[in-house]
């Protein structure tokens, strides 16, 4: 089965507003002004789709700033509605919430990827349940993007209801962290489980079923359709080399970096995909050498993060695997190659 054209990227809505979250925290953007699908020109297009590893890329940096555990929802504080284009209107717009949350899974293209991306809403009596789950990424990335999507959609309820929306519970896979106060006063509710079995976000009958304010019949049919023109002519940015590439640290991420993994990704046989490679003057040995390096070496110049969590990051089963790489190419050790103060704010 081939993949959606717009199988991993995202909005370029969602770019920009993690971009932009990045340059809050203080962090130079120099480091991503290589990336293709990070050019201005391209972030000023609507139509634009930018890689997910990519994205995964700034939300690795925002990983990294204070506290890390409650990034995910502290970044929603400067989202209002509009930022993540028709998305948010699907998701404000209709007679109840429980008509526009449905919508808004339906048409999660508009915001995320359709291949690393799934959301699931339940009723249970009086009760409806938003559960969400991303990609295997990084797990401190994983956990910001979990977060960040349980979050996102209890600002849109608020803002559409109008209401102070409390949730009756808040649950994620992720491990408690050593103090969670942020949590607690974004979401307005000390019922936060960690360790859970799901990412969800529990609301009551009354909030998802009350009409909301400004409701008005039929300008809901007039977005879908936006929605399904804007979906139909998105523009992926990256030619056949950069998606390899993105696709290859996407896999790195996973620990999945194997020639059959990322052939299939790319919807073709592990021969093509060496022939592809060979038609450019390189090899698949040579690519995933290069893609280490150059993350490996952005890492150790641009934070502070262990060896290990280094090590694991860029693929390496051990950090005297990423010692040995990194004397390789530098001919230094890796802590030659770190700033005094490597973290940027």
């Amino acid at each position: 089965m081939q993949p959606h054209v717009n199988e991993g990227t995202v909005s370029v809505h969602l770019a920009r507003f993690l971009l932009e979250a990045v340059r809050r925290s203080g962090t130079s953007l120099g480091r991503f002004a290589r990336l293709p699908d990070l050019d201005p020109e391209v972030l000023r297009d609507d139509l634009s789709r930018i890689s997910s590893p990519t994205a995964l890329v700034l939300w690795e940096q925002l990983t990294l700033t204070e506290p890390a555990s409650a990034i995910g929802a502290l970044i929603t504080h400067h989202a209002p509605i509009g930022t993540f284009g028709i998305w948010d209107y699907l998701l404000t717009t209709g007679g109840n919430l429980v008509e526009t949350i449905e919508r808004a899974v339906a048409y999660l293209e508009c915001i995320g990827d359709p291949a690393g991306e799934k959301i699931q809403t339940t009723e249970d009596g009086p009760h409806f349940t938003i559960r969400h789950t991303t990609g295997p990424w990084a797990p401190d990335v994983v956990e910001a993007i979990d977060i960040f999507a349980l979050a996102t959609f209890l600002t849109r309820a608020r803002a559409a209801t109008r209401r102070p929306v409390v949730p009756l519970r808040v649950t994620f896979t992720h491990r408690a962290p050593h103090q969670h106060r942020h949590l607690v006063e974004f979401f307005g509710t000390r019922t936060i489980e960690f360790n859970s079995p799901s990412n969800s976000l529990t609301l009551l009958d009354e909030d998802v079923r009350a009409p909301l304010p400004k409701a008005q019949p039929g300008l809901e049919k007039i977005l879908m359709r936006h929605a399904d023109l804007t979906l139909a002519t998105s523009r992926p940015v990256l030619q056949w080399r950069d998606r390899f590439r993105a696709t290859l640290i996407a896999a790195l991420h996973e620990d999945t970096a194997s020639l059959d993994h990322v052939a299939q990704r790319l919807a073709m046989s592990p021969r093509t995909l060496q022939r592809r490679l060979g038609d450019l003057g390189t090899n698949w040995r040579e690519e995933i050498e290069a893609v280490r390096q150059e993350h490996t070496m952005d890492l150790l110049r641009t934070t502070d993060l262990p060896l290990q969590s280094i090590a694991a990051r860029v693929g390496y089963s051990d950090v005297r695997a990423l010692r040995r790489a990194v004397r390789r190419w530098e001919g230094r050790p890796p802590h030659a190659l770190r700033q005094p103060t490597a973290r940027s704010r």
